[in-house]
């Protein structure tokens, strides 16, 4: 007879804790009217069967309370009796294969008489001897007996009882020992160093990512909340206790995962700034056991911020590879940015694009260490360093993920998370953060790599939120416009007067000339709401490593005070009503300003091309951890004090390459207002050498446009040469079936070509437009007389009888010229493209005397002839040595070298 047993339903099984964790977890299922165990063997039932909710709350119990691997449970397992319908409701085994029993349990529906509790007991021992396992349970929820069966003879029933389910030994009733225990008088956790925590920290995300079962973010995300675990238990541990992150002897993976689990549900309600409370670890218990053993001996929170932030940043750089268009921006170049902008306790800081943080921590690690030497002593040192951090410190990352990658990494590196506005783009005008949600002048220093190639059109709710495009100045008129162009307004229109910002931005929107690029228009935005302080060019390889090819530079910016932009407004409405243009208005209105613009060009940068760390670094002089140093002689920064110093009096430097430009020069030196410094200071060096008695003239001048344009499809069975140029100067033949080229070069497949052919003779020049840049330039040799080429390579007849091809040849392939065509190159793509009227405005230098032009360049020559002969020979040497081994005599093997190395504007 029942007597005083609560009614079960159900719900109430669903909304257990333990349950509902198992289903957090994965191990059950509830769906469609059935339970789904994901154990060992997956196996459904229908739930509707009130025998199966205690089924489920049991198995939950066994692994949340009691660290059972679910990998080692089955249901209805196979009794090996007589009756073959005979089964066991739920198996723990041993082992990962299920060899050997261990517990036995019988479920039955809650509330039985007293008769069918009895009947179900009989059986579960019938099983449980019949198994050779050694423990046994029975379950109906409300009642529970646990047995121990393998210490008494199979008829007692009374003894051998040792209490509800609760009395179930834990993963198999091993006792854990733990090492680390907390307090400073204990074998406890330790700080690491940069190596060794560098290699733990890939370890464990190797782990996760699970060699690419996971994407690089999502195994990122995982990382991060086992950090954040590991973060918890680090801090609130009390002394004398053992630590939750570690594995004990002889635990299962499951207890192990089931603390970690605990330390990350007490994280998120402690500080939900990071996770929100509904947000779980994702990955197996095992991979959690693994990331566990991996990090268990390091201390993160007491590891310096200077090895934190050299492991982590090697860490970012290899992951961050331009996964959603996400490139690091390596940790010499957001030190200089920040460095560039003298940021202190009084600033308040954003980086609009934070993506993982870099430039953010930059900042709290420079401003501390300014703190340390200002307020050397102060017993409030550490107050006024997290105040910074807590309430001057902010950022805001469109990607949900790389938010939380980016607090993870400032909460690491001892704070400075909890201002991050994550899942929202810095084009929206919603934000959660009081001071983002007016942040119209409301920032002192706006820092950041925001990311570029990609576009913001009208209507893109994920970019602009509840925002619309055409609140843009840059975007007047347009359905779209590059999305650093957006970002860049929006990052000036939440400076304060007087403001600063330090962007990386690619070399593009200081050059382009198309109006469609929208280049133009940024950069008389940019003149019409501020000064432009400095722009500094970096190396094409800066950011290689991230696996990007985009040649950038660095401006600096400082919005107009209210007396400035009254004074430069005025001015350009009095032109205007005067009757001058827009455009000699805006440059009148430059004059009265009267600054002068620093312009540097970086050759290196403290990194390789591969990203390995070197003591080349033309940025400046510092160490790692933040600091900069006092003396920064030899450096673009130590160039940059000189120059703020006395800008008029600024005499610039060679090594490396700055000078002060006015602005006006700056912005009249190209009819499109370049502002890129490699063009600056190309033509300022243009004009500080030239060898005596040599002749200075424009390309235009000693050179014209050749435009023969030719049809071959005429004469369809004639051959024809086609040629492709190298980045060595070299001119070679276009390789007929390579790419889209047509399988033999004669006319009949020229019929449907969409180009234009133009014919170059010997000795004209011809270039490729894309590709100049890289050195694709030459003089046409006798041996590709009349051969062709599409109009992305511009030809050019010599006609100044004083210069000749020789000459000119070994003059465009020298230093100067080579600086010179990357100089007058725009865009910032590895398909930077040169416009021919920049190329016909170059200058060419050279000595009037044929005589003596040849005298220049006759060890060239000589040089060059040798090296043709050198390869001949080994190619020679090379064959006759390879028809010893496979006798095929002088066969060469087609297309192994290939064209890599060509200019491709032909394909």
């Amino acid at each position: 007879m029942r007597t005083n047993i609560p009614n079960l339903t159900p719900e109430e099984i669903e909304n257990h804790p333990f349950v509902l964790e198992a289903i957090a977890r994965g191990f059950i299922e509830l769906k469609r009217g059935r339970v789904y165990y994901n154990l060992n063997q997956k196996r459904d039932y229908e739930w509707s069967d009130p025998e199966e909710w205690v089924r489920c709350f049991t198995i939950s119990h066994l692994i949340t309370e009691k660290g059972y691997p679910p990998n080692r449970m089955r249901t209805e397992v196979a009794v090996p009796r007589r009756i073959p319908e005979d089964s066991a409701d739920i198996v723990v085994f041993e082992e990962d294969r299920c060899f050997t029993p261990y517990l036995v349990v019988e479920n039955k529906a809650n509330g039985q008489s007293e008769s069918n509790r009895l009947q179900g007991i009989e059986q579960l021992f019938g099983n449980t001897n019949s198994l050779r396992a050694p423990l046994a349970l029975y379950d109906e929820y409300w009642t529970s007996t646990f047995y121990d069966v393998g210490n008494y003879p199979s008829t007692e029933r009374n003894s051998n009882i040792k209490g509800t389910r609760d009395a179930i030994p834990p993963q198999y009733g091993n006792i854990p020992e733990y090492t680390y225990i907390a307090g400073p008088d204990q074998i406890d956790i330790k700080p690491a160093k940069q190596k060794t925590l560098e290699s733990k920290v890939r370890r464990a995300h190797s782990i996760i990512w699970s060699g690419g079962k996971r994407d690089p973010l999502t195994a990122f995300d995982e990382w991060s909340k086992l950090l954040f675990a590991k973060v918890e238990d680090e801090r609130n541990t009390p002394n004398g206790e053992a630590r939750k992150f570690q594995v004990g002897t002889n635990e299962t993976h499951t207890a192990v995962a089931n603390r970690v689990h605990k330390l990350f549900e007490q994280a998120c309600k402690a500080d939900p700034s990071i996770f929100s409370e509904e947000v779980r670890i994702q990955i197996p218990d095992k991979k959690i056991f693994e990331v566990v053993k991996v990090l268990q001996d390091i201390s993160i929170t007491d590891t310096t911020v200077d090895s934190i932030g050299a492991a982590f940043e090697s860490f970012f750089g290899s992951v961050f590879r331009g996964e959603l268009g996400q490139y690091f921006t390596m940790r010499q170049l957001a030190r200089f940015t920040v460095a560039m902008l003298d940021i202190n306790q009084d600033d308040y800081v954003i980086d609009p694009t934070a993506g993982s943080g870099g430039f953010l921590l930059e900042v709290l690690l420079q401003v501390w260490n300014m703190l340390d030497k200002r307020f050397a002593g102060r017993n409030d040192l550490d107050r006024i360093k997290l105040d910074f951090a807590l309430h001057k410190v902010y950022g805001v990352e469109i990607h949900e993920i790389l938010a939380r990658i980016c607090k993870i990494n400032l909460l690491l590196h001892h704070d400075g998370h909890t201002n991050i506005e994550g899942d929202r783009s810095c084009l929206d005008t919603v934000f959660l953060r009081p001071r983002l949600t007016h942040f119209h002048g409301k920032f002192t220093k706006i820092v950041g790599n925001p990311p570029f190639g990609d576009s913001v059109e009208e209507g893109d709710e994920d970019l602009l939120g509840e925002n619309s495009l055409s609140s843009f100045t840059v975007a007047a008129g347009r359905r779209q416009v590059p999305s650093e162009h957006a970002i860049l307004e929006r990052a000036i229109d939440m400076l304060s007067e007087g403001g600063r910002l330090g962007f990386i931005l690619p070399d593009g929107l200081f050059n382009n000339q198309g109006e469609l690029s929208n280049c133009p228009r940024i950069r008389k935005f940019l003149v019409e709401n501020g000064v432009i302080q400095a722009i500094i060019s970096l190396p094409d390889f800066a950011f290689r490593k991230s696996g990007a090819q985009n040649k950038t530079s660095i401006l600096f910016f400082r919005k107009f005070t209210a007396a400035e932009r009254i004074r430069f407004n005025n001015t350009i409405s009095n032109e205007i009503a005067n009757g001058a243009s827009e455009e000699n208005a805006l440059e009148r209105g430059l004059r009265v300003l009267n600054y002068s613009v620093f312009l540097a060009e970086a050759r290196y940068t403290g990194y390789t091309p591969t990203g390995i760390s070197t003591e080349l670094n033309d940025l400046y002089n510092g160490s790692a951890g933040g600091q900069i140093y006092e003396d920064q002689t030899g450096t673009i920064l130590g160039e940059y004090k000189k120059f703020l110093s006395n800008p008029s009096a600024y005499k610039g430097a060679l090594q490396p390459d700055c000078i002060s430009i006015p602005i006006v020069d700056m912005w009249t030196a190209h009819e499109s207002h370049r502002l890129d410094p490699k063009y600056h200071l190309f033509k300022h060096e243009s004009r500080n050498h030239l060898p005596d008695g040599w002749i200075v003239l424009k390309i235009s001048d000693v050179m014209k446009r050749r435009e023969e344009i030719v049809r071959p499809e005429l004469n369809p069975d004639d051959s024809v040469m086609v040629m492709t140029l190298s980045q060595t100067g070299d001119i070679r033949p276009r390789e007929a079936g390579k790419g889209n080229n047509p399988p033999d070069w004669l006319g009949m497949y020229f019929e449907d070509s969409s180009s234009t052919w133009f014919k170059a003779h010997k000795g004209d020049v011809v270039f490729s437009s894309i590709d100049l840049w890289k050195g694709c330039i030459s003089v046409v040799p006798e041996e590709f007389d009349g051969a062709i080429v599409t109009k992305e390579f511009p030809i050019y007849q010599i006609t100044d009888n004083r210069l000749t091809p020789e000459f000119l040849s070994t003059l465009l392939r020298s230093r100067y010229y080579q600086r010179a065509f990357r100089a007058i190159t725009t865009g910032h793509s590895n398909r930077r493209r040169t416009q021919v009227s920049d190329f016909e405005a170059l200058e060419i230098i050279f000595p009037p005397n044929p005589d003596e032009q040849f005298e220049l360049i006759k060890d060239v020559v000589t040089a060059r002839a040798s090296q043709r002969a050198a390869s001949d020979v080994l190619k020679t040497a090379m064959l006759s040595f390879s028809n010893l081994i496979d006798g095929r005599g002088d066969e060469e093997i087609v297309g192994l070298h290939g064209d890599d190395d060509d200019s491709d504007g032909n394909k």
